[in-house]
This record gives C-alpha cells, structure tokens and sequence, in this order.
C-alpha cells in the first residue's frame, strides 16, 4: 500500500551518497529509529554490514544491510541471523506504507525492514521457516513425491537479496521416504521477483528441461514448484564447483573445450517466444552502459562518449547473420561442474541474437578475471584461458571466424561488466571501469584480445 501524497519530481541523489548511507550512519539511525523493530533487539545489535547496492547513477541507490548482535558472524549467516534492511535514496513520492522516512547525514530515504519490500510482497509469505517448509512440502506433494522432510534439520542461507528486484535463499533439508528408509538430504534454491518475471522464469525452465536432454546435452536446473502470484520460484540446487575452480583442478584446455561444445549445443535449442536480439537492441546496451559510466566517471566522460559512438557505428556495418538461442549473460560464474556434468544457469536474458554474443561475452569475462584482484587470477593466467576458449570455439564450429563481431561484442562486454561493478558497487569497481574502458580502446584500435586470435 502506498501512502497518498502530492506527486512530486524525485529530488537528485547527492554527490557524497556513499558517506551519509554508510554502515556506521545506517546502525546509529537504525538503533534509535527503526520503529519496526522492538527497542530491546534495536539495542543489542552492535554492527552492519552492506551486502547489496544497486546506484543508477545521479538519480537513486538501494542499498542493503544485515544489522548484527555479533559482529564476528560469518557473512554467510548475514541472515536469518541478522536483521537485513535496506535505504532508498531519495525519498519517492508516493511511498510504501511498510517503509519509514528517516534522516541520514541530511539525506533523508526511505526505510524498510525485511521481509518488508516495496515490490517483492511474495516475501512476507515465504521467510518465516515453517512456511518455507509448508510451501516445500506443498510442491513435493504436487509432483508427487514421498520424501519426507524434517523440520528440525532445514537450513536456509541468503545467496543475494537486490532490494525491489529479486531475493535468492538455498533450503537444504534432510527426510526419508514416508514409508521409512535410508535418510537423503535435498537441497533447492528459492527466489523472489516481480510475478511477471517469476512466470517467464518458470516458462523458460520448462522450456529448458524439455529442450536439454543431459548428460549428453545442456544441463538446466529443473523447477520445483513455484507460487506464480507471489512471484516465488523454486529450482533444483545446482551442486558442483565454479568454472574458475574447475579450471584450477582440472587442465585448462579439456574444460574450455567442453564449454565450447556447450555454448554450440545451448544455441541450438529450440525455446519459443524469444526476443530476437538486433543491431539496435546492442546498440541501446552500449549506449545505456557508457552513459552510466560516463556519469558515474565524469573524469572520463568524453573517452566513454567517444567508445559509445565508434561502438555503435561500426555495429550498423555489421551485415545480418543467422539468428541462435542466446543465454545473452553466458559468463565464468553462469557455470557449475560435476565430474562431466555442466550446468548452466540464470535464464533471465534469454534471446535470440548473435552466437557471437555469447562467445564475446564468456572470453572478455575470462580475460578480465586477472583484474579482479578478490578473484585471484593472475592478468596472463585470464588471458590464456580466453584465447584457448575462442581457439576452441571457432575450432570445433561454434561460428565462422569474424574479427569485428568479436571485437565488437568484446567491447560491449566490457561496458557491461563495468556498468554491473559498479552499479551494484563492488570493492575496486573504479579500477576495474578504467581498465575496461583501456581495454575496450584497445580492442577498437586492434590491439586488444581479438589481435592475439591467431
């Protein structure tokens, strides 16, 4: 419910938004007034800590915090343990009736305590844990299944929580049988969005189970059950290690190549519905992503304007070509690996586009991974493994060999990841938008990854 109020424009974020939302100003304001709150718990917490932000630059921020009573707690226990919250700067009119204005260093924002959500309603039924259980047991009894589960044993970990878009837990639970035998342990992952996007998500996880036999095939997450209306979708816990740590164990070369083959069975899936993914739509996420940088770098504004529109004309040159199913996210991180077993994930982007899109994408990721410092890959160590996947990719078919798309596409890759670093306001995402918009230079004049593709 929204409180009725005099439409007015939103006011602008300030410039210094990331001192006065700090941790610090956060858990003074919210131990004397979060309303929402009993006083007794308000008191005992002694630190916050952010776990999400989304900034648009010059306009909004959400961000989220876990309030906690011990300041030690592992990060994976941010919640339940803690009291997650989260700001929205600035203050909208109208505003939800389950938020609070409060004032933070002069800025005043909007304030919510979870599961109280501007959008994502679904959550006020679904955090309390009897009735995660209840909605489990409910879509175990709908596919007709006789595992029992046991209440004492369910554990719930918050994977990712981006305030009004979308909150990601893993349920694990051991039971048996109902006519007893040997104890099992399932394990499902549980997230809430917008109930659009919930039903085109379960859509596209159907679509996916029916169209990707495995293990020969693209392996997908099966969904579990869902709850349409409160934007609630459950999928099969994907087990498995990351690519990076796959690449770490196992030799570089037989994994990428098994990417590559991968991608080319993935984008000859037969999906319905999909958007097919044109010049134009890749030249709007060009412009969308430099003109955030841009504000959100002003130093460099005219080098990220200037990338924008050589980007974009030599797109419009590009001649059409055969249109593929895209994953249109395809990354290191989309990825989990059992033995032989590939899983791939997040079904969000699906389109229909460019095979180049993709490969694009997945080897500019591997070539940046060495400038991410928390990652832990060494610059040459990311470079040789993208060169290996595309060596692979064109290898074994995946497209017919083309400098430009893939130069291109490399350079939309590269804005891309450094709008998401820092959108979302990850450590070094300064860094990191430098040396993509180096790199994406780089590639534009020939000298970048697409040069070292013998």
């Amino acid at each position: 419910m929204l409180i009725a109020t005099t439409p007015r424009a939103m006011e602008m974020l300030p410039d210094d938004w990331a001192e006065k939302l700090s941790p610090e100003a956060v858990l003074e304001t919210c131990r004397d007034a979060l309303t929402r709150v009993d006083p007794a718990q308000r008191r005992a917490w002694r630190a916050c800590r952010q776990i999400e932000a989304l900034h648009d630059p010059g306009r909004s921020a959400r961000l989220a915090y876990s309030l906690l009573e011990d300041p030690a707690l592992p990060e994976h226990r941010d919640w339940p343990e803690g009291q997650i919250v989260y700001v929205h700067a600035p203050l909208r009119r109208p505003m939800s009736r389950r938020g609070q204005v409060v004032n933070l260093h002069g800025v005043e924002v909007e304030l919510y305590a979870f599961p109280n959500d501007r959008r994502l309603r679904g959550l006020r039924r679904f955090t309390g844990k009897s009735d995660a259980l209840n909605a489990w047991r409910q879509w175990l009894a709908e596919a007709g299944s006789d595992f029992e589960p046991d209440e004492s044993s369910l554990q719930r970990q918050l994977m990712r929580y981006v305030p009004e878009q979308k909150w990601i837990v893993r349920l694990r639970v051991d039971g048996r049988p109902r006519g007893g035998g040997e104890t099992k342990s399932k394990r499902i992952a549980v997230r809430c969005t917008a109930p659009a996007a919930c039903r085109t998500l379960l859509r596209r996880h159907q679509q996916l189970s029916r169209a990707a036999p495995h293990p020969d095939g693209v392996c997908a997450p099966a969904a579990v059950g869902a709850n349409p209306a409160d934007g609630v979708l459950a999928i099969e816990w994907a087990r498995g290690d990351t690519l990076l740590e796959t690449l770490r164990e196992r030799p570089a070369g037989d994994v990428l190549r098994s990417v590559a083959t991968l991608l080319r069975r993935f984008h000859v899936l037969s999906i319905d519905d999909l958007i097919e993914h044109r010049t134009h739509h890749v030249q709007v996420r060009v412009s969308s992503a430099a003109i955030d940088l841009a504000a959100a770098c002003p130093d460099r504004r005219a080098r990220f304007e200037a990338l924008r529109s050589d980007v974009n004309h030599r797109l419009s040159a590009l001649p059409r070509t055969d249109a593929v199913t895209l994953h249109n996210d395809f990354h290191w991180n989309q990825l989990r690996i059992k033995r032989e077993r590939f899983t791939v994930l997040d079904f969000e982007r699906l389109a229909r586009g460019d095979a180049w899109i993709d490969a694009a994408n997945f080897a500019t990721q591997l070539c940046m991974l060495g400038h991410r410092p928390q990652l832990n890959v060494r610059v040459d160590q990311g470079r040789a493994w993208a060169l290996e996947f595309l060596h692979a990719w064109e290898r074994g078919g995946g497209a017919a060999p083309d400098r430009e798309r893939l130069r291109l596409y490399s350079c939309l890759s590269l804005l891309e990841l450094a709008r998401g670093m820092m959108r979302h306001v990850r450590p070094g995402w300064r860094d990191l938008a430098v040396r993509c918009l180096e790199a994406a230079e780089a590639e534009l004049g020939g000298r970048g990854l697409t040069g070292d593709v013998a």
